[in-house]
């Protein structure tokens, strides 16, 4: 038995990719597992749980991996799953499913939101980290999304086509996708109020006039048919913003859930500001980026423990079930 171990591993002796694809390959399928024996949920995350998000920090923080067709598989497992969940019918509360970067989708009985989703960049054998034919069965099962601003990471005009092929409302920034008549573009300095129709059911939303630095940043405040309020705050930064956001929940409904990027400036007094009964970040882990701004799980970990509200910190295509 020792012997026929050991031959297993002589393949890899001189192939060091191969070696650190199949590593990387056998710690997705534990992650995979530890994630569904220790689902996402508010408090202080279990052991496990927190270990199998720090070990993805450290696949996706290695670059010899970008690119590479085990991530989109792993990917497309996670997103697989989320599918499958989406498509059962929801009788009570409201559930948020994350997928990629800041992508977001909110879903309660009448109607699936969904904000900023995002194919990811080219791949080495695909043209995305997300296949076409999984966002598009995605986009399927949404009703309308929203677009915070004017970065690639946050509006892929591919998505955006999808929607608009389905007959689905995309509302952008007027700098956003400009010339493009199947969306409607919104902006204003001043907080405005919109009404959009669906067939799941009317919206209510305020748009906030936000910034991540000096590019416009729509922060959407939704509220559902059943009363149910969330806001998504995009890539919302500006230091000057900070004067009426420490102050905004005086002019939006109560919030329900407040999807914020995780690197937001002053993080846990901007949630203040918005006075949640819960907390979701986004933007870890944007394959993207450098390194030093992918923005780590456990570096996530260390700014919620400032945060004086109930969160959650959740990875690629997990769910959050929020009742009251």
């Amino acid at each position: 038995m020792l012997l026929q171990a050991q031959e297993k591993t002589v393949p890899f002796w001189g192939k060091q990719e191969v070696y650190l694809i199949n590593q990387t390959e056998k710690t997705f399928h534990l992650v995979d597992a530890l994630l569904k024996e220790n689902p996402p949920s508010s408090g202080n995350p279990a052991l496990a749980r927190k270990a199998a998000l720090q070990l993805l920090d450290g696949i996706f923080h290695d670059t010899r991996l970008d690119g590479s067709g085990t991530l989109s598989q792993f990917m497309e497992s996670r997103l697989g799953g989320l599918l499958e969940n989406m498509q059962k019918p929801l009788e009570e509360g409201m559930k948020v499913y994350k997928l990629y970067n800041d992508g977001f989708i909110v879903k309660t009985k009448s109607i699936a939101v969904a904000f900023d989703l995002y194919r990811g960049g080219a791949m080495k054998e695909s043209s995305s980290l997300i296949s076409d034919k999984t966002m598009q069965a995605i986009v399927a099962q949404c009703d309308i999304m929203f677009l915070s601003h004017n970065h690639p990471d946050h509006i892929d005009p591919v998505v955006v086509k999808m929607f608009t092929d389905m007959g689905k409302q995309v509302i952008a920034p007027n700098n956003s996708l400009v010339g493009n008549e199947l969306v409607t573009h919104i902006r204003s300095e001043q907080i405005i109020d919109r009404e959009f129709k669906t067939k799941g059911g009317k919206l209510d939303v305020k748009i906030l006039p936000g910034h991540q630095s000096e590019l416009i940043n729509n922060i959407h405040v939704v509220t559902t048919p059943e009363g149910f309020t969330f806001a998504h705050t995009g890539d919302q930064y500006n230091e000057e913003d900070l004067t009426w956001l420490f102050d905004v929940k005086t002019k939006i409904p109560a919030l329900d859930v407040l999807l914020i990027n995780c690197w937001a400036n002053r993080l846990s007094d901007t949630i203040e500001g918005f006075d949640p009964k819960f907390v979701i970040t986004g933007h870890e882990n944007e394959l993207g980026h450098a390194i030093d701004h992918r923005e780590s799980y456990w570096t996530s970990f260390i700014k919620l423990e400032d945060v004086k509200r109930p969160s959650c910190l959740m990875t690629w295509g997990e769910t959050y079930w929020y009742k009251r």
